[in-house]
């Protein structure tokens, strides 16, 4: 028996964080929009790449010089870079179509590179720095700040630092926080909520839906999340499950600021 898109990423986000298959997920993430997606074959597409650049990186070569082979291979020959048209497409979250058009979102990019880099001996790690999503080179004593959106250019982390939004001046702690490695399980709720975003944004309820039930999949009961699916349930006029979720909220959010216009609503949504 095939199992169905949904089904695939269930498993694969049910799994233990350290063994979590981040090309799993995020051929999961494409599935959204394209139910029939042949994982094999994005798996292979990426093989593919990877072998076309195989030989113009050095595993061992020294950070600058990685980084650049890096930028040149990924950013240059096979072309994968950002513009501004790609935030108004869900496509550019979709790792298939951003292997086809080489176009996509930074966090979509980044898993690509890490990908990519995973199969040619080079391992990368995602960072996830609000607003635009980078890869990190990792070696030893250091960590290089890369940006696939633009195909590869290296960031300052001073700089960085120094750019964070609604970061106090002066915390440190929190500014070297925005510049860790981003695991798994993070970076996967992150892309779901991207498209979550902009699919509220574009009154597709069903989509927007489907990705908020994949982010209880593969992470923990947020509140936030539990109350934005009852509301997507009252627009898409399935009022039992959506009372089964604000009844949820309320639970998890006893003190909850929205508490009487969450109780209202609970009050229209629930059988006579």
């Amino acid at each position: 028996m095939k199992l169905s898109s949904a089904a695939r990423f269930a498993l694969a986000a049910t799994a233990p964080d350290e063994v979590l298959d981040l090309e799993a997920l995020a051929i999961g993430v494409a599935s959204l929009g394209n139910p029939d997606l042949d994982s094999a074959a994005v798996s292979a597409e990426l093989d593919r790449l990877a072998e076309q650049v195989r030989d113009d990186v050095t595993p061992s070569a020294a950070p600058d010089r990685l980084a650049a082979q890096l930028g040149s291979a990924l950013g240059g020959t096979l072309g994968f870079h950002g513009d501004p048209a790609v935030y108004a497409r869900a496509e550019s979250s979709f790792l298939d179509d951003v292997l086809r058009t080489r176009r996509g979102l930074p966090i979509a990019l980044g898993v690509v590179w890490m990908l990519i880099g995973e199969r040619i001996g080079v391992p990368l790690v995602g960072i996830g720095f609000p607003g635009h999503f980078l890869v990190g080179l990792d070696r030893p004593g250091a960590r290089m700040y890369l940006d696939p959106f633009h195909r590869g250019r290296v960031r300052d982390a001073r700089e960085l630092m120094e750019r964070l939004p609604s970061v106090r001046p002066g915390d440190a702690d929190a500014a070297r926080r925005a510049l860790e490695p981003t695991p798994t399980r993070p970076l996967i709720l992150r892309m779901l909520t991207n498209l979550k975003n902009f699919w509220i944004d574009e009154d597709d309820h069903e989509h927007a839906l489907a990705a908020i039930d994949r982010m209880l999949l593969v992470g923990r009961e947020q509140s936030g999340v539990v109350r934005d699916r009852a509301l997507l349930l009252l627009h898409l006029r399935r009022p039992t499950e959506a009372a089964r979720d604000l009844r949820r909220y309320l639970v998890l959010e006893p003190s909850a600021p929205d508490r009487d216009v969450v109780e209202q609503l609970l009050a229209r949504a629930e059988p006579v």
